[in-house]
This record gives structure tokens, sequence and C-alpha cells, in this order.
């Protein structure tokens, strides 16, 4: 009932806030967000204001996350995310899409999974389906940016939530611990252990804010020196406008939406469609503070992998959207 009701109160929050955000698009053709809010300012005003607009999302991030550590067994999670083949990585990437928890707040729900015993492969299509598959983001692109990078953002998405996921579980999940090891370790035990919900619920929240909320501040510290930087790259050459600003796409972190005014801005600067293609795809779905916790959760490889591919993609879309 608590997983319910905190996962029905966050899709009220968040389904509300992108019709409300569509709808307005619709009256006015204008986006109301202002990307200076993150540009500008300098790192410690820049990440002050990046945590004003994401801390509801982080916070039900850490509920949902902690609601299936405390109430869901873990032979249900292994279940319906813990066989192979491309099924279970569907069901993950079908269970993040709805949320649309941002690439940082989506992370303690990914831990929260992968320790219950999902596989590795499955843990990440969710993460990576909630921005990316988030619909009023999709539906904002189409409305404000050209068509063609619309159709490269839902393309390079869908083989980044439904490809790089299931690639990097087949290749790494054997060189790191798997969930179902996880979820054997003696904090699961304990966790375990306890037969009051409550005392469980309350310890999976503090873990939970304690391996993810550091970790975001320090990426969303280090991602604010590299962010502002996006809009000079307007008038680099096709291959390196398109190689960094798919790098910074996917080291930054941005709030949800925010990649499609800063897309704006540097095409009124007059940057090339490849280069806005490759912010567009990089920006939402991974950054820094994500690949981070990622890191700490399932190994560095596996967030070097992530990290890599979400670049790589990004870049191949944009090179292609040239």
């Amino acid at each position: 009932m608590l997983l319910a009701t905190v996962v029905s109160a966050l899709l009220y929050y968040k389904w509300g806030a992108s019709l409300r955000a569509v709808s307005a698009v619709h009256e006015t053709g204008k986006l109301a967000i202002a990307p200076g809010a993150i540009l500008d300012g300098g790192v410690i005003a820049t990440t002050l204001a990046y945590f004003r607009k994401i801390w509801p999302a982080l916070t039900y991030g850490i509920l949902v996350g902690a609601a299936i550590r405390a109430a869901v067994p873990a032979s249900t999670v292994r279940r319906w995310f813990g066989g192979r083949g491309p099924m279970p990585t569907l069901t993950g990437a079908l269970a993040g899409a709805p949320l649309m928890l941002c690439s940082c707040c989506i992370t303690p729900v990914f831990s929260g999974l992968y320790r219950r015993g999902a596989r590795l492969g499955p843990s990440l299509a969710m993460m990576l389906a909630s921005p990316g598959f988030n619909l009023g983001a999709i539906i904002l692109s189409f409305a404000l940016l050209p068509t063609r990078i619309g159709v490269a953002r839902v393309v390079a998405a869908s083989a980044i939530v439904l490809g790089l996921s299931a690639l990097i579980g087949r290749t790494l999940e054997g060189s790191e611990a798997s969930g179902a090891e996880a979820c054997a370790t003696p904090e699961a035990e304990q966790l375990d252990g306890s037969s009051h919900f409550l005392v469980r619920f309350l310890r999976s929240a503090a873990y939970l804010v304690a391996i993810t909320v550091p970790l975001i501040v320090a990426g969303v510290l280090l991602s604010g020196l590299a962010l502002p930087h996006v809009t000079r790259l307007a008038g680099a050459s096709l291959f390196v406008g398109v190689a960094v600003t798919a790098l910074v796409g996917t080291l930054a972190a941005l709030p949800t939406f925010f990649e499609i005014p800063i897309a704006l801005v540097l095409l009124s600067l007059g940057a090339p469609p490849a280069v806005v293609t490759a912010f567009v795809i990089a920006g939402p779905i991974v950054n820094l503070p994500s690949l981070l916790v990622l890191g700490r959760e399932a190994g560095p490889r596996v967030a070097l992998a992530l990290g890599g591919g979400v670049w790589l993609v990004s870049t191949a879309a944009g090179l292609l959207a040239a």
C-alpha cells in the first residue's frame, strides 16, 4: 500500500506538471523555462538552482526506492526483472517510463530494484527509460524543435534504453556483483531480518539518502563546471561541436525539460541541428551524478560503459542528423 501510494503521488506530481507544460506550449508556443537558472551565476549558484528544481522529485525517488527495498519480496523482483532474454529489459523500460524522473532522481529507484535481485540490464533499462522515454519531453521536443531532432531523440533513446542497457547487462554483469548477490549482503540481510515494516522502510530510506545524495551533490558541482560552456560550441566545426556537446550533455545535470530551452538557445546562436541533436539526446538520459551513483552500486566499469555508450550513440545520432 505504501509503494502504491508513493508511486501514485509521484505520477500525479510528474504527469500533472508535464500536462501543464504541454498545455502552456500549445497555447503560447513557448516553454516557460529560463535556462539561465543553470547556465549562469557560477557553480554554487547553479547547483542551488538545480536542487531547488529537483528536490521534490528526488524525495519521491528515495521514497519509491525505499518502499521497494522494504516491501517488495526479492523473489517477486527476480521473477519480473531477473530473467534472461528481452522481456525483463522491456519490463524494466515499461516500469521506468511512466515515472518521468530525471536521471539523478531515478538512481534511488535503480538502487532499490537492483539490490532486491533485479538483473543489471533490466535495472538499467528502468533507470534510463524514466528520463529517456519521458512522454512530456518528447512531445515538447516535437513541438518546439525541428522534427528531425525529435525523431532522432526517440530513435536514439530507444537504442540506449533497450539496446545499450541489455548489452551492458550481458557483458558486465558477470564482472560486477549482480543484483542477486547484492541482495545477500549483510546490510540487506539485516534489513530483511527486521519484522517491523516501518523499521525496514526507515533503514532503507536512510541508506538511499546516504549513498545517493552526497554523490549527486558532488556530481552536480562538477558538472556545473562544464555546462555553461556548451553555448560556446555553437561555432565549432561539425565533428568537434557534436562530439564535445555530446560529452557535455552526458555529464551535465539537467532538471526535467531543461534540455529543450538550452537546445533553443543553441539554435538561436547558429548551432547546426547536429550539435543540438547530440545535446537533446545525451542531456536528459544520464549525467555525472547518476553515473557516480551507478558506479557505487553496480561498479565503475558499468558506469564507464554506460557513459561511454550514451556519448557514442549521441555523437553518432548527431552526425547522422547533419
